[in-house]
């Protein structure tokens, strides 16, 4: 068709961007974990189950599958930074990894889960599956406690809430992050590592 051009399979989910990421958070063994998470989805009313795709090789995921119970938090885009440097930080030989990254925590009430302060939102919940999906884990959660700031009313409100999009990496020698934010902002940060 005339306009139209073909997608390299293996691109395909750039189709879904912008996505919000968020932050699941885990602590097992004495040691808190957190890791950004871009393909997160609900699955189901009731019981309301949530969904986010890991990679089995994070030490996050190695928590989370130890405790069976984890948090899910968004940030706002003035913590891009935050969660970029999050993403290229190893949790192993960490005592607090999101402290690490420059984010507070405090213990849900229902999971005893960390959650971060900062965030706009988060949730509690219960492993309730998982499932090997090729590269990614589905993991698979059942909200226990979920609570938000006073910019969620039934709905966002988005000239109040201002959330971090993410739109994937440049794919150049030098790879890095690309962040857009519901105020038109773009922001680029370098990898810290080059593949």
């Amino acid at each position: 068709m005339r306009g139209w051009r073909d997608i390299e399979p293996s691109k395909v989910h750039r189709l879904f961007y912008p996505q919000v990421p968020v932050v699941v958070t885990v602590e097992f063994g004495g040691q808190i974990g957190g890791m950004p998470a871009i393909w997160c989805t609900p699955l189901s009313f009731d019981p309301p189950l949530i969904g986010v795709a890991v990679a089995p090789d994070h030490q996050t995921f190695k928590m989370l599958m130890g405790v069976r119970a984890f948090g899910i938090n968004w940030l706002e885009y003035g913590y891009v930074k935050e969660l970029a440097q999050l993403g290229e930080t190893s949790a192993k030989g960490l005592t607090n990894k999101l402290t690490s990254v420059g984010l507070k925590t405090f213990k849900g009430k229902k999971t005893m889960q960390p959650l971060i302060e900062q965030a706009s939102a988060n949730l509690e919940c219960r492993l309730n599956q998982n499932y090997r999906v090729g590269t990614h884990e589905l993991v698979v959660g059942e909200v226990l406690s979920a609570s938000a700031r006073s910019s969620f009313d039934k709905y966002w409100d988005f000239t109040r809430y201002n959330p971090i999009l993410y739109a994937g990496t440049t794919e150049n020698k030098r790879k890095a992050w690309i962040f857009l934010s519901t105020r038109g902002k773009k922001t680029k940060i370098p990898y810290a590592h080059v593949d």
